[in-house]
């Protein structure tokens, strides 16, 4: 978590204390949060080396931040408190709070004037950062050979364009394995003059200690008035100008050590430049390049690295038995090889029942700081190397199970609501933007690309061992706490958590834990991600600072009304199979409301079923998920003001009524789910366009539509800044596609289940003007022809009587085909020549 989550708690503590209650001075207030603030600054500005030392330092004032906060919860929370004794409780703790901080201070600045003093030394005698020497990999480059060969075809090609190379992926994944594999081949031992392998690390962020780093290895001597930039500069590039060289630059984590290929000449004699990171968008800073991003190991290759390791002599034998569990052991390591590597070290010489002991559990290991073993260390380092902001992010993302594909929206709508950042309403994306860092970073597994962006991920995952380390970490820093088995909920465990992380429901169907709960109630956030459950379970409803609950996997017969007790609630996701009640209004807080049915039945056929009117009395409402109802008529003189997303609400809801009232709409998702909701039309908007100035995102679904007649009368004039339309069902004829062609700023077109029908799609020179995504699924179209100059990526799906796709792809750089007709699919196969656009083409049927 670090000083910067503990300062967001501190704030967010403070701000729940009421003007009456003044236990709290505004300059005791205002003094502890500078003084957090200069920890956390101090952090950031220390040196990846000096991190880690002060790391104990800094818990050390985090602990007695988190009793500070534990204070005023349980004082804010019991409104039976001893005013007295509590006042002299917290002050107490303040003072050593305060005495922490100095510590930390004290301790701090000594680590300073170490490096002062050493600061004289000539930068040539650097050493290695601490990563490298414990991170080096065994030589068992198994499941490389395609990334060995990339390599190697690249850095001696005689007419490549590109002086840089980039190798990338996630710490002990074998990026440095492979690359000296290549550095060291005779091939290309032979074909460069001057081989330099340098580990440059993150201390190394000044480009004059690079330079000087390059200049020692190749034999320059540099006199001490010659260290100024300029002149290094120039020596390197007498040193290199006349040879053909290779230079690989390890373990590079800052952007400005990019700057110094800038220094290396371009001598056009083939040199290259290899540079090895995780951290995949530095290569951008400078140079076009070639990118190798190392994968994870297949099943395969994962038991074979895994049984060299375990079984390291030839005479060792491994049973039919023995090698299934070992399968199954190496499958859960989640192919990175250093994982792999050591867990097939703790297996040498182990029984068999051990063995499988160990296929048995959740993970084969388990990640902390303190383990001191090769992995757990390179993985806590670049937890450390995160910028202090980012910390808490990465450590949140721990709250979901194993193997939970990460939704982006909702990640995003936790973290908003979680209040990780201040960010103007509208904005949310910012964090979007946050999670691509992470990701780029290579602590978080990228999922799925967004329609919108190429360049940024629909959904992530943790590898096991990165959320290993979030659960141990978040866990001893009061962060968050996963409850999973019985003993995980006694008080010891949960004292002071600030989220509890229910893995499996079943828990809260035990009177035992709901007492233990009772006793220590004030948790911030309980997130239910654990199975769904058929039958209902009881929540406990004590936590009365309760600020985000996500229980759409517990089932409630009827709505809890001891949920509007929790005043504090800014977060609510709910599955009921009964309506709100009026009093949901209570919840005067809540920003995000998810409200959904067991089972998405129709509760009658009389027309809409309204949401309650006080609805329109939820002023800082800014997201509402509602499937299935619909927004009431609002009363005279009431907005809805911040709302800014509705979904699951039918065309009853899209009135001039009803959006006249909602001035900052961006997005609408609406579903027609019966014949009397089809004869409504979608033309809402031709009254209500206007309002909508920032309107980004529009989405219909006709359930069940009957495929023998048009359901939606027209195509609806869109607000023309909008970005982004989705369709499903509509049965619109393609002659309709015009009103969407002419939208000047529209980006992303999903077009599914009959959504437009006919035999015929053809566009016109400068229709879609912006048009990047386009989806076309289970449609009946058979004829395609388009060119579209914006257009980046296009997907064809289930679209079994297409049979003709114009050869217009000038600016297209992906084109998927997923089980289209067999005669289709393999006319594209021999083709493959769509002007440049990469083609990918998938099908389940095999024999294509």
């Amino acid at each position: 978590m670090g000083s910067s989550a503990a300062i967001l708690s501190l704030l967010q503590t403070l701000n729940l204390i009421p003007e009456s209650d003044s236990f709290l001075s505004h300059s005791d207030k205002l003094s502890i949060l500078v003084e957090m603030n200069s920890v956390d600054e101090t952090m950031a500005e220390l040196p990846s080396s000096k991190k880690i030392d002060a790391v104990a330092y800094e818990r050390q004032v985090i602990d007695a931040v988190l009793i500070f906060l534990d204070l005023i919860h349980s004082h804010l929370s019991d409104p039976d408190h001893d005013d007295i004794g509590f006042t002299l409780s917290l002050y107490q703790q303040l003072e050593i709070v305060q005495e922490e901080i100095t510590s930390f201070f004290i301790a701090t600045d000594e680590e300073e004037e170490q490096i002062c003093s050493s600061s004289s030394i000539r930068y040539s005698n650097f050493a290695s950062s601490d990563y490298n020497t414990h991170n080096q990999q065994q030589n068992l480059l198994v499941g490389l050979d395609d990334q060995i060969s990339a390599l190697k075809e690249l850095i001696l090609d005689p007419n490549s364009h590109y002086l840089v190379q980039s190798v990338m992926g996630m710490t002990g994944i074998g990026k440095t394995s492979l690359v000296k594999q290549v550095y060291n081949d005779p091939l290309v031992i032979k074909e460069f003059e001057t081989r330099l392998f340098l580990h440059i690390g993150p201390d190394y962020t000044r480009l004059e200690d690079i330079m000087l780093r390059v200049l020692d290895e190749l034999g320059v001597v540099v006199p001490s008035d010659k260290l100024d930039t300029e002149c290094l500069q120039k020596q390197l590039s007498e040193a290199l100008s006349t040879q053909k060289y290779l230079v690989v630059l390890d373990d590079v984590w800052d952007a400005d050590a990019y700057q110094i290929l800038s220094d290396f000449p371009e001598n056009r004699k083939g040199s290259q430049i290899i540079i090895i990171s995780q951290i995949q968008r530095l290569y951008e800073v400078i140079f076009p390049h070639k990118l190798i991003i190392l994968p994870f190991l297949n099943d395969d290759d994962s038991w074979k690295l895994l049984h060299q390791t375990a079984f390291s002599k030839r005479e060792e034998k491994c049973s039919r038995e023995l090698e299934k569990i070992g399968k199954k052991i190496a499958k859960n390591c989640e192919g990175l090889p250093a994982a792999i590597i050591q867990v097939g070290e703790n297996l040498r010489g182990k029984s068999f029942e051990e063995w499988k002991t160990l296929s048995e559990k959740e993970d084969p290991l388990v990640i902390t700081r303190y383990d001191d073993t090769p992995l757990s260390n390179a993985l806590f380092f670049s937890y450390m190397m995160l910028p202090q902001y980012l910390k808490s992010f990465f450590l949140y993302m721990g709250v979901f199970p194993k193997d939970y594909g990460i939704s982006r929206s909702k990640l995003i709508k936790l973290w908003v609501s979680e209040g990780f950042m201040e960010i103007e309403p509208g904005n949310e994306e910012t964090f979007g933007y946050t999670l691509d860092l992470l990701i780029l970073r290579s602590v978080v597994l990228r999922g799925k690309h967004t329609s919108v962006d190429m360049y940024s991920f629909k959904n992530c995952r943790l590898h096991f061992t990165f959320r290993s380390l979030c659960v141990s970490e978040a866990k001893s820093e009061k962060f968050f706490h996963i409850l999973k088995k019985y003993t995980d909920c006694t008080p010891e465990n949960i004292r002071r958590q600030q989220r509890l992380c229910v893995h499996n429901n079943v828990v809260l169907a035990l009177t035992q834990v709901h007492e233990w709960m009772e006793s220590v109630p004030n948790a911030r956030s309980l997130l239910c991600f654990g199975p769904k459950q058929q039958y209902p379970v009881l929540l406990p409803f004590c936590f009365r600072l309760l600020k985000v609950l996500d229980a759409l996997a517990i089932r409630f017969y009827e709505f809890p009304h001891q949920l509007l007790a929790l005043l504090h609630l800014t977060h609510l996701s709910i599955t009921c199979d009964r309506e709100l009640p009026n009093s949901i209004s209570t919840l005067s807080n809540l920003e995000v409301l998810i409200f959904t049915r067991h089972h998405n039945i129709k509760l009658s056929n009389n027309g809409p079923i309204y949401l309650p009117i006080d609805i329109w009395n939820m002023h800082k409402l800014k997201q509402l998920y509602c499937k299935g109802f619909d927004l009431p008529p609002p009363p005279d003189d009431c907005h809805l003001e911040n709302l800014l997303t509705v979904s699951g609400v039918s065309v009853h809801s899209c009135t001039m009524e009803v959006l006249s009232r909602i001035p900052k709409l961006t997005r609408i998702a609406v579903q027609i789910e019966s014949a009397h909701d089809s004869t409504e039309t979608l033309n809402f908007f031709d009254h209500v366009a206007s309002l909508y100035e920032k309107f980004q995102s529009f989405k219909c679904v006709v359930v069940n539509p009957n495929l023998s007649s048009q359901i939606v009368r027209s195509v609806p004039n869109f607000p023309m800044n909008i970005r982004k339309i989705s369709l499903s069902g509509c049965g619109f004829p393609w002659e309709n596609m015009e009103v969407i062609a002419s939208l000047p700023n529209l980006i992303v077109l999903k077009l599914r289940w009959y959504a437009f029908c006919g035999p015929m799609w053809k566009t016109s020179t400068g229709q879609f003007p912006s048009l990047e995504f386009l989806l076309l699924e289970d449609l009946n179209i058979e004829n395609l022809e388009f060119d579209i100059q914006s257009l980046r990526w296009v997907i064809v799906r289930h679209c079994y009587k297409l049979e003709n796709i114009s050869n217009q792809f000038k600016y297209t750089k992906l084109l998927e085909i997923d089980d289209c007709s067999p005669s289709f699919m393999k006319k594209v196969r021999k083709c493959q020549s769509f002007s440049g656009a990469e083609v990918k083409i998938s099908s389940s049927i095999t024999d294509l």
